[in-house]
């Protein structure tokens, strides 16, 4: 089994005199969609800055690559790797092309140029147009645009989204969603993402967390949206994607992250003594026009980058 790329150990962060975040214990593999979830100030944030490098953590241990963050080498390896994207957007009075250059000349260790990869993340996201207009120009929808496509053409080891659904549109998000899963998938890059709204991944395939006042209350299994699990998340290597939030152990990594997927699956099935069966399928017969009828159907698959872009209004 592959190293994991970030490890947690008695992890905790507290901002005037508030612990924000408390985590036992929790590690990240290589090559998987994380997506955190959980209401505002369940600890999204902060959970993310502490994976990011941004702030440090009050007490514990957080270990990338197997080594410390704490050791300023390991800081500056793990600033060249990891790309975070975070709510706040760019701002300034240089072009966009100017800040998405910047920002790939960061990515030292990736393969070609960053006037190759701008090139051909530009194509890939429609924002050849914008390349020469000042970033304070654009639209907030737009300048989460530019944010989120400079960082996903970083060729980054690790990225990272903060709300992954701000100021997008559903096609926006379809969109993203086909690009994260694409580099998880084919890239080999772990992607660890926030939202508040399960809906907005409901598509992709992973590992989601659930953040609760700042704790892990459930690990469980994303699906792909045929309910089926996706090739990966069906492999050894997926199901040792999740590490259970409790001591390791002695039995090895494989059998305790299948045990802490069954267990997460487990306390996500409602209790069989809360309905009848019938008043169970009659709900579930009374919400299906719902879904169908709500407004809003689903882009198609191959929905052009120029239709999801958001405007400038």
């Amino acid at each position: 089994m592959s190293q994991p790329i970030f490890k947690i150990r008695k992890l905790s962060y507290a901002k005037r005199g508030r612990v924000r975040l408390s985590i036992i214990n929790f590690e990240i593999h290589r090559g998987i969609v994380y997506v955190i979830m959980g209401q505002a100030g369940a600890g999204k944030s902060t959970l993310l800055e502490l994976l990011a490098g941004s702030i440090r953590p009050t007490a514990g241990t957080l270990l990338y690559d197997d080594q410390s963050l704490a050791q300023s080498g390991v800081r500056q390896r793990h600033a060249r790797e990891v790309c975070f994207v975070p709510q706040q957007l760019p701002s300034g009075w240089r072009t966009v092309e100017h800040y998405m250059l910047k920002n790939l000349m960061t990515a030292t260790w990736s393969t070609g140029t960053p006037s190759e990869r701008l090139k051909t993340v530009s194509k890939q996201m429609d924002v050849t147009d914008l390349l020469k207009r000042p970033l304070h120009s654009l639209s907030p929808g737009e300048r989460r645009w530019i944010n989120l496509t400079v960082h996903m053409a970083c060729d980054a080891k690790v990225l990272i989204i903060d709300e992954v659904e701000q100021h997008l549109s559903y096609d926006a998000l379809d969109l993203v969603r086909r690009q994260i899963q694409r580099k998880s998938h084919h890239e080999g890059t772990t992607v660890i993402l926030s939202t508040m709204n399960p809906t907005h991944i409901r598509h992709l395939s992973g590992v989601a967390v659930t953040l609760d006042r700042g704790r892990i209350a459930m690990i469980r299994s994303l699906r792909t949206a045929d309910g089926g699990r996706s090739g990966q998340a069906a492999s050894g290597s997926r199901r040792a994607a999740v590490s259970a939030s409790r001591p390791a152990r002695p039995t090895g990594e494989a059998q305790k992250a299948s045990a802490s997927v069954r267990g997460a699956q487990k306390t996500a099935q409602p209790s069989k003594g809360n309905a009848t069966p019938n008043k169970t399928a009659k709900r579930a017969a009374g919400r299906r026009p719902q879904q169908q009828d709500n407004g809003r159907s689903r882009p198609p698959a191959e929905s052009s980058p120029r239709a999801a872009r958001p405007d400038s209004n």
